[in-house]
């Protein structure tokens, strides 16, 4: 079947249209949704009606699943029958959290920090505030493809190391220091920041807040880059900005974009969201002349 879709931004996206993905969807439709989702990097699917188990099987269609640990805080993270759902909440039930709240305040791709990110999540909206609340969005192929070629020709095929321990303070002020034992599960990992994506081909710029230092830059020039770099990926024209509606679902390859919730009042305002994560690979960059730069344990 072809289908119909609409664009959401010059930047990246694109909006499906008349598909009930609570209805049965076979391997060619599957197949074509991959296309798409190569193509525009982001999907948006309108008006979703689902259970969570329903949730989980769709996403499955498109890869292993990953299950989100609790890391920095004794909040529940997953859903209670369903832990390949994480629940991103600001709701109490009985004085009890029931997810995550602030998750994600800040340019990011999911699992950067990881000896293997993500390759792609889906977040699907239940509750969301008026005017508030939304996601923004940043195509990463397009923030390579901008950078002038004496950055580009500095960057290809270096790696940066990403650290939660350094960094987790710093990206979630409102949470608790990490544990010893969840630093030692969490250890330093370096990625290529100039980064092949495994089906298109392309090259994106793969580096974002959890990134403390490039190989081969000394300290003093090495941060300031990061700065540069990480400002340069979010540009407002490499960008779209959501504006969610409840029954909403997007679907984002973190492979080459970054996301971020926009903050808004949550002492105010209940936002109630469930995503589900797919596992990834081992990120890597081909050079031009054809060697494979892959991540490295830090």
């Amino acid at each position: 079947m072809a289908i119909e879709t609409r664009s959401l931004s010059d930047a990246l996206g694109a909006e499906i249209l008349g598909v009930d993905l609570a209805g049965p969807l076979d391997d060619e439709t599957i197949a074509e949704f991959r296309q798409l989702w190569l193509q525009h990097c982001i999907l948006l699917f309108r008006n979703v009606v689902w259970s969570p188990a329903q949730h989980v099987a769709f996403t499955r269609r498109f890869g292993a699943l990953h299950i989100m640990p609790g890391i920095g805080h004794d909040v529940p993270t997953n859903h209670p029958d369903h832990p390949e759902i994480m629940v991103v909440s600001n709701i109490k039930r009985n004085g009890t959290p029931i997810g995550l709240r602030r998750a994600g305040w800040g340019w990011h791709s999911d699992g950067e920090d990881k000896k293997l990110p993500n390759m792609g999540s889906l977040l699907h909206a239940l509750k969301v505030p008026p005017d508030q609340g939304d996601t923004s969005f940043a195509n990463t192929y397009k923030a390579y493809e901008a950078l002038p070629q004496e950055v580009r020709d500095r960057i290809d095929g270096r790696r940066g190391r990403f650290s939660r321990a350094e960094r987790h303070s710093v990206n979630y002020p409102n949470l608790p220091p990490l544990t010893n034992a969840e630093e030692r599960d969490r250890p330093d990992v370096w990625h290529p920041i100039t980064r092949t994506h495994p089906e298109t081909g392309r090259t994106a710029l793969f580096i974002g807040r959890w990134a403390v230092e490039i190989e081969g830059i000394p300290k003093d020039e090495g941060e300031p880059l990061i700065d540069e770099l990480t400002s340069h990926a979010v540009k407002p024209e490499f960008t779209y900005t959501h504006r969610w509606r409840a029954g909403d679902a997007i679907l984002w390859d973190n492979r080459c974009t970054q996301h971020r919730a926009q903050p808004f009042d949550d002492e105010t305002y209940e936002r109630h969201m469930q995503r589900t994560t797919l596992e990834g690979g081992v990120p890597y960059f081909v050079t031009r002349a054809g060697e494979q730069i892959e991540s490295m344990a830090g």
